[in-house]
Parts: C-alpha cells; sequence; structure tokens
C-alpha cells in the first residue's frame, strides 16, 4: 500500500513537467555529458568542472537514461526515475524502522503521511540528489531503530552501506547529522553499548569499498581540485553566508516547515508533545525509563532536533534542506495519530495543527489557481477539485480539532491527493509562459532546426538558464557577451537569442552586427517569445534571429538632370550620355 501510495503521488507529471532551473537542469545536462563522453568519473557542465557533490547521483541517472531512454531524446522522465525509486525506498526504510521502534501502527500512519508531504513529492518528481540523499539517510536512522532495539551485526552493516551510498550522493551532509545525532544521545544517556554492531568490520570496509574507488580515481583526475572546490567553494561558502541570494532570518525553518511538511503539519506538535513525553517517562521515579519507545523517542529528537537547529543558524536556506529529518518528524506524527485515535490528548498543540493546515491549505489552493490563471490559461474544472480539497482539509482540520484523530488522518491524506495529483499532472505542465527553454526549443523545430542541435551554432548571452543546455544541445554558447564576440565564428542559419527586455541589448546587437557583418552575415528574426523567468524573477521577450547572408545590393544609376527626358529632348534622337 505505501509502494502504490508513493506512486500514486510521484509519477503524475513526470514527463509533462519541465525540467526545473537551475539545479534539476545542472544534474540532467551533467548526465548527459558523461553519456557522451563516457568519462564518469569527472562530472562537467558544458566545459566547465562540476566539483560540487559526488558522482553517484549522476551515475544513477546515467543508468536509467541507458536502460529507458538515450540522450538525443532528451526525456527528463528518465533522469527523474531515480528520484521515484529513491522515494519508495525512503518510504519503505520509515516504515521499516518505525515499526521496530513505535510499533506498525505508527509507522503506517507516519510513512503514509510523508510519502504525501509537499517536499517529499516535489523531490520525488525531481532529478537531482535530495531524494537520494533522504532514501539512504532513512535507511541509517532505521538502522539504528533496529540497532537500539536488539538489532544486531546486519543492522550494523546496512548502516555502513547507507553512509557510504549517501556520502556518494551528497558528500558530508549526513556524517555532519549523525555526528550531532550521537553526541547529543551521548549526552543525554550516557550510554554506547548498542553502537558495539557498528563495528563489526564487514560494515566499514563495504564503506570503503563503496566511497574509495572513486574518491582515488577524482583525486588523480583533478589532482585534488575536486575536493578543494567541493568544500571550498561550495560547502564553505554556505556556512559562511548566503550563497547564491538563498538567504533567511533565523527561524526560516520552523516558518516554512508547515508548507514543506505539509499535511503532515496537522499532526506535528501532537507528534512532538507525544516524543517529548515518551522521551522523558518515569517508571519508580527515574526520568528516561529505558523502554524500546523512550530509547526510539530519543533517537527521533536527536536526530531531527540538533541538525534542524544548526540549519537555522546556517545563513544559506532553501526549504529541502531540513527533508532529511522529515523521516523522524514523521513518526512522530505517525505515532500522534495512532495515540490520539485512542485517547483524547494533546488538546492545545492538535487544535494550533488543525488552525495551521486550515490556513496553509486553503492558501496553497488558492496560489495554485492564481499562478495557473496568471502564467498559463484560465482554470476552469480546478475550481471544483480545489474547492472540493479546501472543503476535506477543513473536514480534516475540524476532526482533529475534536479528537478525531483517524478521520483526520484520512483527510489530510485525500486533501493532498486531490491538491497533488492534478497540479503535477495538469497544473504546472500547462504554465507556458515559465516554460521558456521549451518554447525556444519547440520555435525552433518549428523553424526545421532538429534539436539537440549538432551542426549548428547556438548563442544566447542573455537567456543562460541551465535548461537551455539541456533542450538545445551541450555546445551551445551562453553568457560572457564580450568573450563571445570577440571570439565569434559564425556561420549562416546559426542562430542567436537576444532578450528585448534588457537596457543593454541594443547596443549588443549594434556590436553583433559588426562581427556578423565581417563574414556578410545578416539577421533574420524567426520568432519572439515571451515569458517569466521564474529562476531571476525576471520577465523575458526572446528574439530568436537567424543568421544568413546579406542580399546583394542593387546599385541604381544615379539621375542626372541630362537624363530627364524633355519636351525638346524627345524631338531628338541624339541619346544624353549616361
Amino acid at each position: 500500500m505505501l509502494t502504490l501510495l508513493v506512486l500514486a503521488m510521484a509519477l503524475p507529471g513526470l514527463s509533462g513537467l519541465p525540467v526545473i532551473d537551475r539545479d534539476e537542469a545542472r544534474y540532467a545536462q551533467a548526465t548527459v555529458q558523461m553519456l557522451e563522453s563516457g568519462d564518469y568519473v569527472n562530472i562537467r557542465f558544458q566545459d566547465r568542472a562540476r566539483n560540487k557533490k559526488p558522482a553517484g547521483a549522476y551515475w544513477a541517472q546515467a543508468a536509467s537514461v541507458k536502460m529507458f531512454s538515450d540522450t538525443q531524446n532528451r526525456n527528463i522522465w528518465a533522469h527523474r526515475i531515480p528520484s521515484v525509486l529513491a522515494a519508495i525506498l525512503a518510504i519503505l526504510a520509515t516504515y521499516w524502522g518505525g515499526a521496530r521502534m513505535l510499533g506498525r501502527d505508527s509507522a503506517l500512519y507516519g510513512s503514509a503521511l510523508l510519502a504525501v508531504s509537499f517536499i517529499f513529492v516535489f523531490e520525488a518528481h525531481i532529478a537531482k540528489t535530495d531524494a537520494l540523499l533522504l532514501a539512504f539517510s532513512t535507511l541509517a536512522l532505521a538502522s539504528f531503530g533496529h540497532l537500539r532495539n536488539g538489532g544486531g551485526r546486519p543492522s550494523g552493516v546496512l548502516f555502513w552501506f547507507a553512509l557510504g551510498c549517501a556520502v556518494m550522493i551528497k558528500g558530508p551532509i549526513l556524517p555532519m547529522l549523525l555526528v550531532l545525532c550521537l553526541v547529543s544521545l551521548l549526552v543525554w544517556e550516557r550510554k554506547a553499548g548498542w553502537m558495539k554492531p557498528l563495528t563489526y568490520w564487514p560494515g566499514p570496509l563495504l564503506f570503503l569499498l563503496i566511497v574509495l574507488p572513486w574518491s582515488v580515481l577524482i583525486w588523480q583526475e583533478t589532482g585534488g581540485a575536486f575536493f578543494t572546490e567541493a568544500i571550498g567553494n561550495d560547502l564553505t561558502p554556505k556556512l559562511q553566508g548566503a550563497q547564491e541570494k538563498h538567504s533567511g532570518p533565523l527561524g526560516y525553518y520552523i516558518g516554512t516547515i508547515w508548507l514543506a511538511f505539509w499535511p503532515a503539519c496537522l499532526f506535528l506538535l501532537p507528534g512532538l508533545v507525544f516524543t517529548i513525553r515518551a522521551a522523558r517517562s518515569k517508571k519508580n521515579g527515574k526520568t528516561g525509563f529505558d523502554t524500546p519507545v523512550a530509547r526510539s523517542a530519543r533517537l527521533l529528537l536527536c536526530w531531527s532536533i540538533p541538525f534542524f537547529l544548526v540549519l537555522e543558524i546556517v545563513p544559506t536556506k532553501l526549504p529541502h534542506y531540513t527533508l532529511i529529518t522529515f523521516p523522524a518528524f514523521a513518526l512522530m506524527a505517525g505515532a500522534a495519530v495512532a495515540t490520539l485515535s485512542k485517547v483524547s490528548d494533546f488538546t492545545l498543540t492538535r487544535r494550533i495543527g488543525a488552525a495551521l493546515f486550515s490556513i496553509i491549505s486553503i492558501a496553497l489552493a488558492a496560489g495554485l489557481l492564481f499562478g495557473q490563471s496568471f502564467y498559463g490559461n484560465f482554470p476552469t474544472w480546478e475550481f471544483v477539485v480545489m474547492g472540493l480539497a479546501i472543503l476535506i482539509s477543513l473536514f480534516a482540520a475540524l476532526s482533529l480539532w475534536s479528537g478525531k484523530a483517524r478521520r483526520a488522518f484520512f483527510g489530510a491524506l485525500a486533501t493532498s491527493a486531490l491538491i497533488t495529483i492534478p497540479t503535477y499532472q495538469f497544473t504546472l505542465p500547462s504554465l507556458k509562459q515559465l516554460n521558456i527553454s521549451s518554447m525556444v526549443e519547440t520555435a525552433l523545430i518549428e523553424n526545421g532546426i532538429k534539436t539537440p542541435v549538432s551542426n549548428t551554432s547556438i548563442l544566447s548571452t542573455q537567456f543562460t538558464e541551465p535548461s537551455l543546455v539541456f533542450r538545445l544541445g551541450t555546445g551551445i554558447l551562453l553568457g560572457k557577451p564580450d568573450e563571445r564576440l570577440a571570439n565569434l565564428d559564425m556561420q549562416a542559419d546559426d542562430i542567436v537569442i537576444l532578450d528585448r527586455l534588457k537596457a543593454e541589448t541594443k547596443e549588443y546587437e549594434v556590436k553583433l552586427a559588426a562581427k556578423l557583418a565581417e563574414n556578410n552575415l545578416c539577421l533574420t528574426s524567426l520568432q519572439t517569445i515571451k515569458g517569466f523567468n521564474y529562476a531571476k524573477g525576471d520577465a523575458v521577450k526572446l528574439d530568436i534571429l537567424q543568421t544568413d547572408v546579406c542580399p546583394t545590393r542593387t546599385i541604381i544609376p544615379a539621375i542626372t538632370p541630362a537624363s530627364i527626358p524633355t519636351k525638346d529632348s524627345e524631338q531628338t534622337t541624339t541619346k544624353p550620355d549616361p
């Protein structure tokens, strides 16, 4: 049932949703270049080394493209299949670990809530690292859950496997979370005996076999530059300041989790209260009584809260950074559902959760309708679907308000399905004004230019989104206007893309025309495309022009007074000199 639920949420729109700028487009294009070049060690985007993350996600995408598609078709859905499979693994791992920690009911409720949550579904649709990292970090959490409740060496080996895969996906992120988690547990419990199976030698050996081969190869290939740039130019700047303008105030994640974790946010506060109570449960006056639920509650808190708070301090912020804490939060929420289905408790927190959930649901439905009317076709039947979703969300909120947790749970699932599935299948693919690269590709095809291009040069120094490279081909010339002009070597039938809304376009076009004139080339407009570049927040008006040999000028003889017929000249047979 959980697998079918994930597929029901992740498959709609998988092929119809255009490639997302900028990270997904970069991952997909770098994977295409891996397949085109046959170099599976170095990671490149066009002519630049992409020394940011290890090769694991690129390898997964490359295998999927080889199995289901090819580089010429540019089928983005083939790049996204690893994310769908990772989403399934994450949910099954949540259930497997949660069943041992909190029981099957709590595990089932929590896994289902995670499967329909907002950011989880989005990352399951996107071809990058986050769904894969979530899968293996959840497997590590589940392994810890088993180790702390009677699991032996197999759970320890599985942990090392998950850690190795997570490192190959996104480097040090999971190790950072694990350090925070283990230190917090040791300080809280002052016990480490449960970690003994982690010292079983096949586990660390398996980790090294996963991580070392590529690490050695990339070190040799780049002379250590990959690790220097990944740490010095990617990770460290995020810790020191807001990278690529992705900043946010303190409390950013506390505010955004209500949307990112929606609709599971309905049970988030009761789940936190339940977990804190369980972690501090008493027997015979002794705090922290060592029951399986108490041990598991402390693990879930130490897995999620310290890392969450560290991310709040880090200047660079994006909503999906906290995703690897969501399995722990989901299990807490699942435990709240299971508890509230039997007893009436958590009155204040469940009512706060019900109110916030209803507000987010209404705002989300209204925002989707507004976005579609502004950037796509005016919604029609979507009003009915979103209206029904709002009604069901209010039913779910009122159910939890009155203590009927099971009704609220099914209402939350139904609300998510009604909003999420049509959004990915119909709404997002229909937002044509946002799909600029796809419109450019369509315009070229309509004018007889096959994509991805091979024998045609394309120059686009103003609109430089990575999706344009993925759609049109690796050799497209982006950015660097002065450098491109200085080395420009275009032939007839090549393509130039100008943004007519840029203030510098006229001056740039004069320089471009002068450079093309050296080869007797002129520009002819093929089509103009209007849209909105959501990656930069700018409106664009792209003029797609084609180079062609300038027409030969016809020399008209000069007209002189002597050549103009007069009454007297008409009577003579003598013709004037030309």
